[in-house]
């Protein structure tokens, strides 16, 4: 069997991290097999099981959920060594009857399984007690922030970052379906999202629920899933500045990396208050880039800076390639200190030539010089020179 059809079961919707007790027996009696687990992730067509026996691969079995006294059956479509004292084992399983055996309230609208003599849910408990409820729910999101490019998700069980995740907001009766990418994430507090937004449709669908959120007092639904088949994920580009000018929030999570998480959540309140933390200032002059570009080969080359704040700044005249999060060093005026890629160009709209840096040490003072002559009475937004480095 290919690795896509063991895959089967937990890649035709979205996956929500979900731990749910559960009881799995053979329907072969031969096989002697009935023990109890545990689920990690569950969607309409499976879930991901830990159990601290090994199975046979490709077997049928009886799944029950105690609490809720709902059972089904499903097929073993995956067995997986994960090790460990005592050992443990992932089972992918895949239903035989998809649709939301899990008793999700608010599931999302690709569980709505519509298959021809697909048999209910058997169950004949009554309706399960608060404490089970409440093991059986899904995490808990609050949207707290929302902008074009990102948003701000409150949960005490935040994904890690760098998760490519589907994101279910349902106001008054409609939904609307979000890609993103994790790219803050706080224990105990939350998780910054960035959109996936190659498409004007999913531009458009953003503006729209913010409008639905600016209009409605109803508290939005959501759930978040992490999203399948997204392992070379790449989010959008903005043009040089767009961020800064248009969307803070978009520019504060793709800097997150390099802020801890009281730094990236006091700039979070600033934002809500209304309030830039770093202004951006135009500048025009050299500086030396030194560091090791995605081939392996050294770089080192003069850029220009176009613009800088308190931490950050924007390079053009790169020759090389970087990624996200590679550290750099820029040299002036006899100074040198180490940066991070915070985004690179290349994209529709972007020049190739382009990189957005920030400093790694939080007090630096590499630019200060620059924004103090800006706040001078009578100088103008953009400084040209030929600063000597």
């Amino acid at each position: 069997m290919g690795t896509e059809q063991k895959q089967h079961a937990i890649r035709r919707s979205t996956r929500l991290p979900l731990e749910i007790p559960v009881l799995v027996a053979s329907l072969d009696p031969a096989l002697g097999i009935s023990d109890q687990g545990k689920t990690t992730l569950v969607n309409a067509h499976g879930c991901g099981l830990i159990l601290e026996r090994a199975v046979p691969n490709g077997i049928r079995v009886r799944l029950e959920i105690p609490a809720a006294d709902r059972h089904t059956v499903a097929r073993v479509a995956e067995v997986v060594p994960l090790g460990g004292e005592p050992e443990t084992w992932l089972l992918g399983l895949e239903l035989d009857y998809p649709g939301n055996f899990w008793g999700i309230e608010y599931a999302p609208s690709d569980w709505k399984i519509d298959e021809p003599g697909s048999p209910a849910v058997t169950t004949s408990a009554p309706p399960a007690k608060a404490e089970t409820k409440a093991a059986m729910s899904p995490k808990r999101w609050r949207l707290t922030d929302i902008s074009g490019g990102g948003c701000y998700l409150e949960t005490t069980s935040p994904m890690p970052a760098g998760t490519p995740v589907l994101i279910s907001v349902r106001i008054a009766q409609s939904e609307w379906l979000l890609d993103g990418l994790v790219r803050a994430s706080h224990a105990n507090s939350g998780i910054g999202v960035e959109f996936l937004s190659h498409s004007e449709e999913h531009r458009q669908r953003v503006e729209e629920l913010i409008g639905q959120l600016l209009e409605h007092r109803e508290v939005p639904r959501i759930l978040v899933g992490r999203k399948e088949g997204a392992h070379n994920f790449e989010p959008r580009d903005s043009t040089p500045g767009e961020s800064d000018v248009q969307d803070p929030l978009l520019e504060l999570l793709r800097r997150a990396d390099s802020l801890s998480a009281e730094q990236f959540l006091a700039n979070l309140q600033a934002q809500r208050l209304g309030k830039r933390s770093e202004p951006r200032k135009e500048v025009s002059f050299a500086v030396l880039l030194a560091g090791t570009d995605t081939g392996g080969r050294p770089l080192d080359q003069r850029v220009t800076v176009l613009n800088v704040s308190k931490r950050g700044a924007l390079l053009a005249g790169l020759h090389g390639r970087l990624r996200p999060g590679d550290t750099v060093h820029l040299t002036r005026a006899n100074r040198r200190e180490p940066f991070r890629v915070a985004w690179v160009g290349g994209a529709a709209g972007t020049a190739a030539d382009q990189v957005g840096v920030v400093a790694v040490e939080s007090q630096t003072s590499f630019w200060d010089d620059w924004l103090r002559i800006n706040e001078l009475p009578g100088e103008t937004a953009s400084v040209r020179s030929s600063e000597k480095v």
